[in-house]
Formats: structure tokens, C-alpha cells, sequence
């Protein structure tokens, strides 16, 4: 028996003996029989009708035999020409087969047609719509992410999945949009308490710095203007300053409601203008490429997946059940919506075209070897084993056809003579 043999092989195995002793017995028998008639003094018609048929039955299945014995191995282990075909010529063999495969079987467009006439979307749909059968695949969902979660929290997160949300982020991000909010968000700045603690933060600081003031007025002055008289213009100017912002602090002043409709108008101009948008375009793509962002992202990125990785470790059940949910929902969709199944079928065969079509070379390559790389006797046993049953047929029927031929040709003799 070859290595590796399973039960069904040695089954086999032993149904092809079984065959390969009756059509020897067969042909035994015919030996025999073409013997005896020998043994008769005086041979009369039916005598040498039957010897006509045994021997005619003993050169059709001996033929056979020859032909079946020749293509595994050398007859009578005598090294004739053209016998033991197989292990001969074990490496054409091994091309053939897996040309032939590679020709009638690995069929991109017959594969995909045969998929979509399954329609697997709907076989799919209909099992994991089955709550237990959902609930099976979810487990073994909620395994492979927590092990992947691990592995990646392991090794930290890498510069590919770094650069891969940094890109998604950029996509998603629209500057336009990002405009208009700024835009509102000024807009609305200026009746709100920010424009108050502006105004008083400024009202501060020109009261604190009042010495400042006077300094700068003074090393600008003319020489013949007296210091007394540089305090006192720095007095009027900085406390008429502080009277304006005083007025503009007041939300129902006149000045304050002027002063915001020309901002207004001026956030609406900036904004109209395209400058805003040309501001967050500039600072985006700053930003975005900076090792500051990088970092944050990252940072981000490793908080949400450790956040993930705990809740499966600490409610494994509870992340089970909400894939599993998800799973169904998507199944009854799929069943309820004929126009997502056919979509989804379409992808799928798609995907077994251009997978088939891939993996094609692969393929014909893997058959090829591995018949290469088979011991010769295992790969005699191996064919046999397959189509053994039907070659001892052959020589079965060979026998008894040329029993019949045999009878036939000696009825016509004895006809005609």
C-alpha cells in the first residue's frame, strides 16, 4: 500500500485485486479449457468449436493484459520497448495532466458562470440568517480581531497604518467645508462672551502698559516738546482708547453694533475671497505632513485599538454577540433586497475571474510538481488505484470478446469449407 494510505485507498485497493484475480482466473480458465480439447483422441465439431473460442479468448485477453501491464510496467519484468509508459515518461505525464487541467478545468469565464449559477450570495445569506450559524461565524470572527489587535498594540503601530489614515483624514476633509464652518464660527464669535474678554484683555493691557506708552512717545518726540507735555498727549490718547473699547464692551452701544457688522462684512469678504479656504489649505498641508500630526495620529489610533482590545477581553461574549447581530441583519438585508444580491453576486464572480485567472499559473505549477516528485511505485499504485477497476474490464471483456470472435470465425469456417 502507498504512504499515507486512508481506509477508502485500502478499499480500493483491495476491489482491484479482487477484479484482477477473476480476469486472470478468466484467462486461466481459456488456458485450461484450449488445453483440454487436446486431450480428446478424436476431436469432433463442437471440440474444436470450443478450442477456436478459448484460444481466440486467450490472445484477446493476453493482448490486453499486454496492454494494461505495459502501462505501469515492464510485462514479465522484461524490459520491452514501449512498456512501462508511466514511470517512463513521468515528468510528460506530469505536464499533460496539468495542461490538461489548466485547459478544460481552471476556465475563468466557465468558473464564474458556474458560480453565478449557484448563486452563492443567497445560499450564504440564507445560512448565516440562521441565528446559531451567525452566532459560529461571529466567534470566530471576535477571535481573529482580538489576535490581531494584540499583534498590532504589540508591535506598535506602523508607519503604513500610520500613513493610511493620515491619507484618509486628507480625503475626507474638505477645505470648503471647513471654510464655512470657520466662517459661522467667527460670525458667531461676535455676539458671544469671546469678543467681550478680547476687548478686555486689550483694555488691559494698554492700562498696564501705560509707562511703555509714554517711553515710546518720548524717544519720538521732538527735542523741543517738554516730557510733561509727551505724558500728558499719552494720558488723552491712551484713556480716549480705553473709552472707545469701554463703548465697545457694551453689546447694545451704537459703536459696538457698527464695529460688528464691519467685521462681519469683513469675515464675509475673506471668506467670498477664497482666503479663508487658502489659509486651511496652506496650514492643512503643513500640518498634516508634521511629526506632531504623525504622533497624534498614532497616539489616537493606539488608544482606540487598546479601547477595542479591552472590551473584547473583558466582554468577549458581548463582542461575539453584537458581530453576530450585525452578521444576521446583513443575511435578512441581502434576503429582503434582490437588487444587494444580485450586486453582491456580481462582485463575487467577478472576484473568482480575476482570482481563477491569477492563480492559474500557480496552479498548473503545484500539479506539475508535485506528480514530479512522486516515488514511481507510489505513483503507479496511485493510477491504479484509479482506473485499475476499469483496465481489469478491459481485459475481461477482451477475453470474452475474443471467445465470441473465436466461436464466430469457426462457425464461418465450417460453413464455407
Amino acid at each position: 500500500m502507498q504512504p499515507n494510505a486512508t481506509p477508502a485507498d485500502a478499499r480500493q485497493t483491495g476491489d482491484i485485486r479482487t477484479i484482477r484475480r477473476s480476469a486472470t482466473g478468466i484467462l486461466i480458465a481459456l488456458t485450461v479449457i484450449y488445453v483440454a480439447t487436446f486431450l480428446v483422441e478424436t476431436p469432433g465439431y463442437w471440440v474444436l468449436h470450443i478450442r477456436a473460442m478459448a484460444e481466440a479468448g486467450m490472445i484477446g485477453g493476453l493482448a490486453d493484459w499486454f496492454a494494461v501491464e505495459a502501462l505501469f510496467r515492464h510485462p514479465l519484468r522484461i524490459p520491452l520497448p514501449h512498456t512501462a509508459l508511466l514511470p517512463r515518461n513521468q515528468k510528460r505525464a506530469a505536464k499533460n495532466i496539468a495542461r490538461f487541467i489548466d485547459d478544460y478545468f481552471l476556465l475563468p469565464d466557465h468558473l464564474a458562470q458556474e458560480v453565478h449559477k449557484l448563486n452563492p450570495v443567497r445560499r450564504l445569506a440564507q445560512w448565516l440568517a440562521t441565528p446559531k450559524n451567525a452566532e459560529l461565524v461571529a466567534r470566530e470572527i471576535s477571535k481573529f480581531v482580538e489576535l490581531v489587535l494584540k499583534h498590532n498594540l504589540h508591535r506598535g503601530i506602523g508607519v503604513g497604518a500610520n500613513r493610511a489614515v493620515r491619507g484618509f483624514l486628507k480625503d475626507i476633509v474638505q477645505p470648503a467645508d471647513i471654510s464655512g464652518s470657520v466662517t459661522s464660527l467667527l460670525k458667531d464669535s461676535l455676539q458671544s462672551t469671546l469678543m467681550d474678554e478680547i476687548l478686555l484683555q486689550v483694555r488691559l493691557a494698554l492700562d498696564e502698559n501705560r509707562d511703555k506708552v509714554t517711553r515710546i512717545v518720548e524717544d519720538r518726540s521732538r527735542w523741543w516738546i517738554a516730557s510733561a507735555v509727551d505724558q500728558q498727549v499719552v494720558k488723552v490718547l491712551v484713556d480716549g482708547i480705553l473709552s472707545v473699547i469701554d463703548e465697545l464692551s457694551q453689546r447694545d452701544s451704537e459703536l459696538r453694533q457698527d464695529f460688528d457688522t464691519s467685521l462681519a462684512h469683513l469675515i464675509s469678504d475673506l471668506h467670498d475671497s477664497g482666503k479663508i479656504e487658502d489659509f486651511i489649505v496652506e496650514s492643512q498641508e503643513d500640518y498634516m505632513e508634521s511629526d506632531a500630526f504623525a504622533e497624534a495620529v498614532s497616539k489616537v489610533i493606539a488608544a482606540v485599538l487598546s479601547k477595542i482590545q479591552e472590551n473584547f477581553e473583558q466582554h468577549p461574549d458581548r463582542a461575539a454577540d453584537l458581530i453576530s447581530l450585525a452578521i444576521k441583519e446583513f443575511a435578512d438585508a441581502l434576503l429582503e433586497d434582490p437588487k444587494l444580491e444580485s450586486q453582491m453576486n456580481v462582485r463575487l464572480t467577478d472576484a473568482v475571474h480575476s482570482a481563477v485567472h491569477a492563480i492559474r499559473p500557480t496552479v498548473v505549477s503545484y500539479v506539475t510538481q508535485i506528480i514530479e516528485d512522486w516515488d514511481t511505485e507510489d505513483l503507479v499504485v496511485r493510477m491504479e488505484n484509479e482506473v485499475g477497476r476499469d483496465l481489469q474490464f478491459i481485459r475481461i471483456n477482451g477475453a470474452v470478446l475474443g471467445a465470441l470472435v473465436g466461436g464466430c470465425l469457426h462457425v464461418l469456417t465450417h460453413s464455407f469449407a
